[in-house]
């Protein structure tokens, strides 16, 4: 799933990319190497950046200037203080350098992928998280000041890290494959001019990109030969797995829903304020403690990764790909009468969150896109939606 950030500050973005993002420790089974970073978004082009995350780099997208040659695109205040009429002391806030956007595998993934050993696995949930970072820049948009309205880029640039690890509970950091992607907040018109990202939408896209995501993962995975079933939290999960193995692998989430439990609160604000609340103190672990580790629950629990692994390699060696006739096309119809059943006006993006997840995994999300895209114009295929979509406002779809 995809998880954003409220934004970050210069020095907190800074900070993360220094301590957290690069840290050799969040990359176990990469066996204590530096995670370097990768560029993502059509804006990394346009600045020249091709090659790995630099720190020099990264720090100044996070002031708003070029990240080669430093120069200010995104005006913004330093903060500063002020006094109320009633005494208080008040400090404005600082330039937003951006958002951390989380994709997170589901843990039968994770485990698939680190501790059955599927290097395959690992590349599917990258390719995934590219694929719904293609879709979450589409909807890109500029703030233009005061009263006015956005406006739509289609443009953004982002800076990934890979982590493999979840923070250690009691001494253990299970297997969590997971990938932040630091979403700048810079953005850039048609005239060139450089602004500032709307972020409400990135957040309105929040629950598409999560689809699409999970989508693509499970497309990809089922042609190496996994099934899957619908797991707990209602995400889609590898076949195979016991829930028992499952929760014992995930300490993290255990702690956070015995802490809400506890309070009796059940809102995802205060999910993150749990998340906090119940942080174990860092521990520095070597990349041997935290694997063997992870090989003893999984003996305790019958290897169950290894025989996943091995199973799918097995059924992938029989296995056809047909892609079930009209299956998009089923699946967008669907969203499209449950979307009009009591609206008349429909953001296309809730129309393919669901039908991404009516048809979860069956063919690749841009198959979606161009049927929705297509449908829309020619008012035949889907006649509830006649109305072109318009890419430069993305304007709901309407009924006719």
């Amino acid at each position: 799933m995809l998880t954003i950030s409220k934004p970050l500050s210069a020095a907190q973005a800074q900070n993360y990319h220094k301590k957290e993002f690069t840290s050799k420790e969040q990359s176990y089974w990469g066996r204590g190497e530096q995670i370097p970073g990768a560029w993502h978004g059509r804006l990394a082009g346009h600045y020249g950046l091709s090659d790995t995350v630099g720190e020099e780099e990264f720090a100044r997208l996070s002031q708003g200037q070029h990240p080669l040659t430093g120069e200010q695109l995104v005006r913004h205040r330093a903060s500063y203080q002020y006094e109320r009429a009633d005494g208080t002391t008040v400090t404005s806030a600082t330039h937003r350098a951006g958002w951390d956007a989380t994709f997170s595998a589901p843990k039968s993934v994770s485990l698939t992928a680190l501790v059955g050993g599927d290097e395959r696995v690992r590349e599917a949930h990258r390719e995934s998280v590219r694929a719904a970072l293609n879709e979450l820049e589409r909807y890109a948009q500029a703030r233009m000041g005061g009263n006015h309205p956005a406006r739509t880029t289609g443009k953004f640039i982002v800076a990934t890290f890979e982590h493999d690890t979840a923070r250690p509970v009691d001494g253990y950091a299970a297997p969590q494959l997971h990938t932040h992607a630091v979403i700048f907040n810079l953005t850039q018109l048609e005239s060139g001019e450089a602004r500032a990202l709307q972020a409400r939408s990135l957040f309105a896209s929040q629950q598409f990109a999560t689809a699409v995501y999970q989508s693509e993962l499970m497309y990809r995975l089922s042609r190496l030969g996994y099934e899957f079933e619908t797991g707990r939290s209602g995400a889609p999960e590898i076949k195979g797995y016991s829930q028992a193995y499952l929760d014992a692998s995930s300490p993290r989430s255990q702690q956070i829903r015995a802490h809400l439990e506890k309070l009796g609160f059940t809102s995802k604000a205060s999910a993150e304020i749990a998340a906090h609340a119940t942080r174990d103190r860092k521990q520095i672990l070597t990349p041997e403690e935290v694997l063997a580790g992870h090989k003893k629950i999984a003996a305790e629990f019958g290897n169950q990764a290894e025989h996943v692994v091995a199973q799918a390699r097995a059924r992938a060696q029989t296995l056809e790909h047909p892609i079930p006739a009209n299956s998009a096309q089923e699946a967008v119809t669907f969203s499209r009468d449950k979307n009009f059943e009591r609206e008349a006006v429909v953001d296309e993006r809730l129309l393919m969150r669901d039908a991404l997840r009516r048809g979860m995994g069956k063919t690749l999300s841009r198959r979606y896109t161009r049927i929705l895209i297509s449908a829309s114009k020619r008012g035949n295929s889907l006649p509830s939606i006649r109305k072109p979509i318009r890419r430069e406002s993305f304007s709901p779809l309407r009924k006719p």
